[in-house]
């Protein structure tokens, strides 16, 4: 009998302590946002979408070595290449990310030696067209020249990540 009581009281301390927890909260200031009217400033280094980065001449910065596609645990990263006669180095014809398999993990971006590729902020990416959720080179390109942030050395100063300014497709 005597642990049933210390076990009742228990249960009420429990729930006292509970309530006081909803009550403090029930009078704390909201923190609702009106999305999609009002959107969340999501951290740098905030792995959205994958883009491919260019230098200041506009140029891609990747070389097709498609280390990126060996490091993708679901083979969401296609790229065909070819070499060019003259200047015998590899030319990135395809570069095609399905974003329908990607995880979204990182592991490409961290596998690229020449800071060729970053995450992005874009997370909106629903689609009812599932073709049109496979990324194309120019696609991808084109999110990652709308950088606001530096896209040097993102590696150690940016955690591999980009801003663009934004959630446009």
């Amino acid at each position: 009998m005597f642990r049933s009581l210390r076990d009742f009281f228990s249960m009420i301390r429990t729930a006292i302590i509970g309530m006081g927890i909803t009550i403090r909260h029930m009078f704390s200031p909201v923190i609702t946002i009106n999305y999609p009217e009002e959107q969340l400033d999501v951290p740098l280094g905030y792995r959205g979408i994958p883009v491919l980065l260019s230098d200041e001449d506009g140029n891609l910065k990747c070389v097709s070595c498609e280390l990126c596609a060996k490091a993708c645990p679901v083979n969401c990263i296609e790229i065909q290449s070819h070499r060019d006669n003259q200047t015998r180095k590899k030319v990135l014809d395809v570069y095609n990310l399905d974003s329908t398999w990607c995880m979204y993990c990182g592991l490409c971006v961290e596998a690229c030696p020449f800071d060729a590729l970053a995450m992005s902020d874009q997370f909106e990416l629903a689609s009812y067209d599932l073709p049109g959720l496979v990324y194309t080179r120019d696609q991808l390109a084109e999110i990652g020249r709308r950088a606001i942030t530096p896209t040097d050395n993102i590696r150690e100063t940016q955690n591999f990540g980009i801003k663009t300014g934004g959630a446009r497709r």
